[in-house]
């Protein structure tokens, strides 16, 4: 068991893992032979890989459980789309042919769909799943009064009439006051896991 574990030293970050969850990528399979000779072993015992630690520690977490590919992705930022870039260019080096193609194909924004929606709080239903509601207070400037008829949409619906209009000139253009209506914003993410799943 002992001869399973590996240290690698990635560009001064040590990561101690095993052969066995090495052995999923095809690069580190060819250098197994190479290394059990004493090639590139370092005195303190690791074996040093050029790369960038930080995306490598997204690879290694890949090939210690390579049936679900990963999502970077946040309720605040969205995808992380660098990320996403620098973990296919490294998979493509390290020969994880199908995470570099599953990003490639940018199947990730399969995983997360986000539908906005917004209304006045008098429109506002009961939601369940995943959500998140936000409310505003929205000030709407006054309105000119009509002074024949109170019309259902008065901003609108006046203007339409010649006699409202001619009645609101002659009123000398008489503005209602400012109001504050509340706006509610609905926020639901669906998410689609059977997207994550490798079954290559």
């Amino acid at each position: 068991m002992a001869d399973n574990q590996i240290t690698l030293d990635v560009f001064g970050c040590k990561f101690r893992t095993s052969k066995s969850v090495l052995s999923v990528s095809p690069y580190f399979r060819n250098l197994f032979d190479r290394w059990a000779d004493g090639a590139d072993h370092q005195a303190d015992g690791s074996y040093y890989v050029d790369a960038d630690a930080n995306t490598f520690e997204h690879l290694l977490s890949f090939m210690r459980l390579p049936s679900r590919f990963p999502l970077y992705w946040t309720r605040e930022d969205g995808f992380d789309y660098a990320l996403y870039s620098r973990v296919e260019a490294d998979a493509d080096y390290f020969m994880l042919d199908a995470l570099r193609d599953w990003i490639k194909q940018r199947k990730y924004l399969e995983v997360v769909s986000v539908v906005v929606r917004t209304g006045s709080a008098a429109k506002e239903q009961r939601l369940d799943g995943d959500v998140v509601i936000e409310k505003y207070v929205v000030r709407r400037g006054g309105f000119i009064l009509c002074p024949l008829a109170f019309h259902q949409d008065p901003e609108r619906e006046c203007w339409r009439n010649d006699k409202c209009e001619k009645a609101m000139t002659a009123n000398g253009l008489q503005m209602s006051g400012a109001r504050d209506d509340l706006l509610v914003a609905v926020t639901k993410f669906h998410f689609n896991n059977e997207n994550l799943v490798n079954d290559t």
